[in-house]
């Protein structure tokens, strides 16, 4: 079973034992905080529903979750490209950033090419996160959607203030990439009992294509959350705690000897939550299986020399 203290994804934890402290506070703000008004835009009046997407397509879906782009001819295109891909690369004018788009010929290619490019960055900087967006852009952000990666690169230190400007545009850019151009779904397990409320907020995607062989692929992704509400005073949780979600297909939980943290369960919405990862760290695009709309977790709690068990189901 998997165990972590925090509900984190496994990615945040690498990243966390690699980056220095002070950049570690200023992506974990941009990419995980849940700041500002969302924008509200027509999930199924916006949708793609392409399985080859154009760079137009990818344009007009940024456009549509509130930022503002103008084309940049000052930065060539030549000097970023991922294998021979060269990238339509624009600048952001609601913040100090830049947007490059990737047109891969398929989803197979976008994989190979860019696990190419990853291994070949870390050979040459000796395992550091240093491409070549670093010399210009210190924070190099990431969204898979089908055949294209789109990439998001800040040249300004991310310190609270500036985190909490840019982190709702993050967040509504990474709601329109999952549900407009990935065609993503959100399915919402939930359940309670006589001390507890429980969720699992689970967002996924699945595509499929057919590789240049003629044999059928899948590119599945998905990103669960864990949600606890304690019915009492949480304040009153001392000592050793520990949760776990369990059901046919997964598992996962954690434990606290310092007691419950209500804040870190609240079930905060972030750009992590729809596919942003940070460049370099790691795979992009698929990485799990979609979920049964018939899965039960179970969750188990403990606290305070007590335990409550209970069964989360999916929401209509």
């Amino acid at each position: 079973m998997e165990k972590y203290p925090l509900p984190e994804d496994d990615k945040f934890k690498t990243w966390q034992k690699r980056l220095k402290a002070t950049w570690f506070i200023g992506l974990v703000l941009i990419i995980f905080t849940s700041l500002g008004i969302s924008l509200v835009w027509n999930r199924a009046g916006s949708a793609v529903y392409k399985d080859i997407l154009s760079v137009t397509d990818v344009k007009h879906t940024v456009m549509q979750s509130g930022l503002s782009l103008t084309s940049n001819l000052m930065v060539n295109p030549a000097d970023y490209k991922m294998g021979q891909v060269e990238p339509q690369i624009y600048e952001i004018k609601n913040f100090d950033g830049m947007l490059f788009i990737y047109k891969f010929t398929s989803i197979g290619e976008r994989d190979t090419i860019y696990d190419q490019w990853q291994d070949t960055n870390e050979k040459k900087s000796n395992g550091s996160n240093l491409n070549m967006f670093s010399p210009k852009w210190q924070y190099n952000l990431a969204y898979a959607a089908k055949n294209t990666i789109i990439v998001v690169c800040l040249s300004q230190f991310p310190g609270e203030e500036y985190a909490q400007k840019i982190s709702p545009r993050l967040r509504n850019l990474g709601k329109a990439i999952f549900y407009n151009l990935n065609e993503g779904q959100q399915i919402v397990y939930q359940g309670e009992g006589n001390n507890w409320r429980g969720k699992v907020i689970v967002n996924y995607y699945n595509h499929f294509w057919t590789d240049d062989k003629g044999v059928l692929r899948d590119d599945c992704w998905n990103h669960r959350q864990p949600v606890m509400e304690f019915k009492g005073d949480p304040g009153n949780i001392q000592g050793d705690f520990s949760y776990e979600f369990k059901s046919a297909i997964d598992e996962f939980g954690g434990t606290d000897s310092k007691g419950f943290d209500a804040s870190r369960f609240t079930g905060n919405d972030s750009a992590a939550n729809y596919g942003c990862v940070i460049l370099g760290f790691g795979g992009i695009g698929g990485s799990g299986a979609m979920p049964p709309k018939d899965n039960v977790y179970t969750l188990t709690v403990k606290w305070n020399n007590k335990q409550e068990t209970f069964d989360l189901k999916a929401s209509e």
